[in-house]
């Protein structure tokens, strides 16, 4: 145990108790979390193709927006990724009759044969983040029989298809920020190896790419329906017959990063953990090599970075010694390398050019709200 006052206990008691009631460790009433999902009965290996279009997946309205195709289900995260202010636009596309498989603590399980599509889009204005839109880039992951393959596809200027980009592309980006100053930078749309690296999980000497966004604790939120009520997506799921397994209560939830009815402390570990807990985690590289796990159930106040010296941060810590100095943000490796621009330091180190200031703010304020303690 780092903190050895009172106080400090009872910080180390919360995140306990908070990891026991996220991970839903009680008595659950649930009739139906057995009940297992339908398989694709016909699981074939999907061909790579060299257009977007190609795979028929979606429609396109009057204003070249994607329409999923109707065996296309859009979804939403409670908090998204950072990935240089994109608008994001997430579908999953299952095989006829087939289902997704309920997991509480672990991506879904999904049938071979499933795509999932991120669309990355840029607006000209941060104020108006929906419209205005410029395509980027389509990113699939798809099911195949040896596992998860990962393609990205980069959209023409005129927006009307995608092609396959093996290698990854830069492209040159202009928009008003939220201050209504112009920003230029260069978006990278990642190379398989990269799109590998980020999705890569490792079970003992076995290594496999697994998705990041669809696991209950994201994906657990109310939503708009069509007809204007307000549901739970998961539920929603439930009963179009795509997602079996669900129970009825202790389904995991993160907050909204950025909705400030809740904790910073909530808010802060719901952020790290979508950003960066992909890797961050016991199968992850970063977590094997640097020891420090962000996953949002992590209680071990050492393995989150508290007076932690870093694993493997090399001359990318920026002279500081500890991952995270509660009360002092500015001492923190964790917060120097979110803030940083230079390419061998920042974090992470694929996906964005640009710092996410709303997403360092809210990592700032956390850790100066930490009792402080002089680190050893």
């Amino acid at each position: 145990m780092i903190y050895k006052n009172r106080n400090c206990t009872l910080y180390q008691v919360n995140l306990i108790l908070k990891s026991i009631i996220f991970l839903g460790l009680g008595i659950l009433v649930c009739t139906n979390c057995k009940e297992k999902a339908r398989p694709n009965q016909n699981p074939q290996e999907l061909a790579i193709l060299s257009q977007l279009s190609e795979y028929d997946l979606f429609d396109k309205d009057e204003n070249g927006n994607l329409i999923p195709k109707q065996f296309g289900t859009s979804y939403t995260l409670n908090t998204s990724l950072f990935s240089d202010y994109t608008h994001k636009d997430r579908v999953i596309f299952l095989p006829k009759n087939s289902q997704i498989q309920y997991e509480s603590d672990k991506v879904f399980t999904m049938p071979i044969g499933t795509i999932i599509s991120k669309t990355f889009s840029m607006p000209a204005d941060l104020t108006k983040p929906t419209e205005d839109l410029q395509k980027l880039e389509t990113r699939l992951l798809i099911n195949q029989p040896k596992g998860w393959f990962a393609v990205s596809y980069t959209w023409n200027q005129e927006g009307t298809d995608a092609e396959i980009a093996y290698a990854g592309k830069n492209i040159p980006i202009q928009f008003k920020d939220t201050d209504g100053k112009k920003v230029n930078f260069t978006y990278s749309v990642p190379s398989r190896n990269q799109c590998t690296s980020c999705h890569q999980s490792y079970e003992g000497r076995s290594q496999s790419i697994v998705p990041i966004g669809p696991k209950a604790k994201h994906l657990n939120k109310e939503i708009s329906t069509i007809d204007g009520n307000i549901k739970n997506q998961l539920s929603i799921w439930k009963e179009k017959g795509i997602l079996a397994g669900l129970p009825y209560f202790a389904v995991p939830k993160l907050v909204d990063a950025f909705d400030n009815h809740h904790s910073v402390e909530d808010r802060a570990r719901a952020y790290l953990d979508i950003n960066c807990s992909h890797c961050h985690q016991g199968a992850g590289a970063a977590g094997m090599n640097s020891k420090l796990i962000l996953t949002a159930e992590e209680s071990n106040l050492s393995e989150l970075g508290l007076c932690k010296t870093p694993g493997s941060a090399g001359k990318g810590g920026g002279g500081l010694r500890y991952d995270i100095v509660p009360g002092n943000a500015d001492a923190s490796i964790l917060y120097y390398r979110m803030a940083t621009q230079d390419s061998g330091a920042m974090m992470p180190q694929i996906g964005r050019a640009l710092v996410h200031k709303e997403g360092l703010e809210l990592i700032r304020n956390w850790i100066n709200s930490m009792p402080a303690k002089e680190c050893p």
